[in-house]
């Protein structure tokens, strides 16, 4: 009877402890972090006989291996989840692609801006329309720039919150993993405590990508590159926030890393991604950002020196300078470019141009230049021969073979086309026949009779025949004319040159000459005296407005407009150019930086590095939009695993009041059951002792 009474009594107070549990379960169901919790029961055996229930301690329904992979899966997450929250910052300040105030339309309207212009170049509404449009270029550059320079402040900022947040957390681990291994070897219950500490393990891998390993009832808290971070004492994490500039970088140049243990412990974000909020953050810090800002400032030094290789220094910095274009040294720009100060205090600059002598009123030449070449592939167009003419002594021409020729002529005033015959030849008279000496330099001279019967083409057959060539003929006005390549020498034997409109002497052979010409400014001949050097050509030539020439270094000549734009060259007489071999190419610009870029020269820009300005700035942005909508797809699949993860967990772990209600019928009836039978003890009991008689 004493073995039943035990039993009966074990089974309720192990009834009443499971009605607790469920309580608390029930009490618990939506409570973050709280877990299922189960009291296993055990039987007491004695002499090889059940004699009672004991329970064991309070135990948990969890997954290990989910929980890890749940963990995992929340570092993922939190990394492209802090990454869209910022790109979708830039996205915001971008704009709508058809909604007329990106950066790229901007540039579009600056150019249709300098197009019209164009048409009209001496309108100062016009120019004004220009001027405004180019501070709108150089403003929407700034105000992106702030913002990138900005976003960097933005995470630094939040990088040292949520190091603090961190370290509470690293804290709260270390000391309920002291508190379960105490209470642990009391046999008192811990289950509630490692809800709390599971809790505090997934807050830090929002933050970090971390493992961890359980000796016991302790847990341990690494880095993904095995740091720890908490066992039975914590480690502190420190960050130092700074003042970020666009100079600004890490390791080495202004930023803090994350050390572990002292502001001179190990940089774990030195040993690889950290994952996590703060490893996107870093990212975000270091790379993404420092990218988008090497883009631009890449765009506005070359926006700046495009212009002003065409003789516009529109964009400048606030003294109106322009960094040179190297490497490294206009780091920055993009915060600092604005309309150059001196074309706002006097616009008409921006028809005239800035460099080299003004522009006529009327001109287009400087509009011209900025619309079909700044916008452009090419800087300009340039001259430049085949032939080495850097050891050339006087003559010119000996320095070709054959020497350089060029066609003179010799013409008659005397519309002879007019007369059927000479007969009636007006200055003459009876003077016929008559003749004169024509000798075309070396070879002559020839005598030429002129008779009464003759006419104009029979005197050009005369001619032609005594020098074997085509060297005479009648114009298109009746009048003879003597083409050779050589002096024509005219002697008269009588007095029948000035009758035939022809005057008694030698014609020089003119100088090979050719045409330069700069844009629309009026051509300009060149010509090359017998006694010209090498120096004396490249003198001539730069005395043009405009040009600049000079020898390569294979003696080369090379002829390019100084301030960029169109050129035409072309021969006058003798073929100079042809026989240098000169041709007219394009010139590109100098192509866009794609690495060694930002502040400490390891920014790759990913884009194209032959492009117009307009081309680079719209695949600049593109690509942004491409990464910010690549990012947030990738978020969007992490979080919803992230859920799916969670929800498993959620089934495994959570709490289902139905099962509880289940469990608490089954409870009730064993706690009615044990009451039964302590009641009916208690009857066997009473009906004992009342066998017994009083006394």
């Amino acid at each position: 009877m004493s073995i039943a009474l035990d039993a009966a009594l074990s089974g309720l107070k192990v009834a009443q402890q499971q009605i607790n549990i469920i309580s608390a379960n029930v009490a618990n169901a939506s409570t973050p972090g709280y877990t299922e919790k189960t009291l296993p029961q055990t039987t007491q055996i004695i002499n090889g006989q059940a004699v009672a229930v004991d329970a064991t301690p309070i135990t948990r329904v969890v997954n290990e291996t989910l929980i890890r992979d749940v963990n995992q899966q929340t570092s993922v997450a939190g990394y492209a989840s802090v990454q869209q929250d910022y790109f979708q910052q830039i996205q915001n300040f971008q704009g709508s692609p058809t909604g007329g105030t990106s950066l790229p339309d901007q540039v579009t309207n600056l150019k249709n801006a300098f197009t019209q212009l164009s048409q009209s170049p001496s309108d100062p509404t016009l120019q004004s329309q220009v001027l405004t449009a180019a501070q709108q270029t150089a403003n929407q550059i700034n105000n992106f720039a702030n913002l990138l320079t900005g976003m960097r402040t933005q995470a630094e900022g939040d990088i040292s919150a949520n190091i603090k947040t961190i370290n509470s957390d690293l804290n709260a681990i270390a000391q309920l993993n002291v508190q379960i291994t105490t209470l642990a070897a009391q046999g008192q219950n811990i289950a509630d405590l490692q809800d709390q500490r599971d809790t505090a393990i997934n807050d830090v891998a929002k933050y970090l990508q971390i493992t961890t390993s359980t000796n016991g009832n302790t847990v341990t808290v690494l880095t993904s590159t095995g740091q720890v971070l908490a066992n039975d004492a914590a480690q502190t994490l420190y960050f130092t926030p700074a003042n970020i500039l666009p100079t600004s970088y890490y390791p080495g140049g202004g930023l803090s890393g994350i050390t572990i243990g002292s502001p001179t412990g190990t940089d774990i974000g030195a040993q690889g991604n950290l994952g996590g909020r703060i490893g996107g953050l870093l990212n975000l810090r270091d790379q993404a950002i420092p990218q988008y800002t090497a883009q631009l400032d890449e765009f506005s030094e070359n926006l700046a020196t495009r212009f002003q290789s065409e003789g516009l220094s529109l964009f400048t910095d606030a003294s109106g300078n322009i960094p040179p274009n190297t490497a490294g040294s206009y780091v920055g720009f993009s915060s600092l470019i604005q309309v150059n100060p001196a074309i706002l205090a006097n616009p008409t600059l921006i028809q005239q141009g800035t460099t080299g002598t003004p522009q006529p009123p009327d001109s287009s030449e400087v509009l011209n230049r900025i619309t079909q070449y700044a916008f452009g592939n090419y800087q300009s167009q340039q001259a430049t021969g085949n032939v080495n003419v850097s050891n050339v002594v006087p003559p010119f021409n000996s320095l070709f073979a054959p020497p350089l020729t060029t066609n003179n002529n010799v013409t008659g005033t005397v519309n002879l086309a007019a007369y059927p015959d000479f007969s009636t030849l007006p200055g003459d008279g009876l003077g016929l026949p008559d003749s004169f000496n024509v000798t075309l330099g070396a070879v002559g001279p020839k005598t030429i009779t002129v008779n009464t019967t003759d006419t104009a083409a029979s005197l050009v057959t005369q001619i032609n025949t005594a020098f074997g060539a085509n060297v005479a003929s009648i114009n298109n006005q009746g009048q003879l004319a003597l083409n050779y390549k050589g002096d024509i020498t005219l002697a008269d034997n009588g007095d029948v040159l000035p009758a035939l409109g022809l005057t008694a002497g030698t014609t020089t052979m003119p100088p090979p000459s050719f045409q330069v010409q700069i844009g629309t400014d009026p051509p300009v001949t060149i010509s090359i005296a017998a006694t010209d050097t090498t120096t004396n050509l490249l003198a001539k030539l730069n005395a043009v407005t405009g040009l600049t020439a000079s020898l390569n270094g294979s003696g080369f000549l090379v002829m390019t407009p100084t301030n960029g734009g169109a050129l035409s060259a072309i021969d006058v007489n003798g073929g100079p150019l042809a026989a240098m071999g000169v041709t007219i190419s394009n010139v590109a610009f100098p192509p866009f930086r794609q690495n060694n870029l930002g502040p400490n020269g390891t920014i790759s820009t990913g884009l194209l590095a032959n492009s117009t300005l307009q081309d680079y700035i719209s695949s600049s942005i593109s690509d942004q939009s491409e990464a910010a909508n690549l990012n947030k797809i990738q978020s969007e699949q992490e979080t919803s695993y992230l859920n799916t993860l969670q929800n498993q967990n959620a089934n495994i772990s959570g709490v289902s009041i139905d099962q509880e209600m289940t469990h608490l019928i089954q409870i009730q009836s064993a706690y009615t059951a044990a009451a039964k039978m302590i009641t009916a003890t208690q009857t066997l009991f009473q009906d004992l002792l009342a066998a017994f008689p009083n006394g």
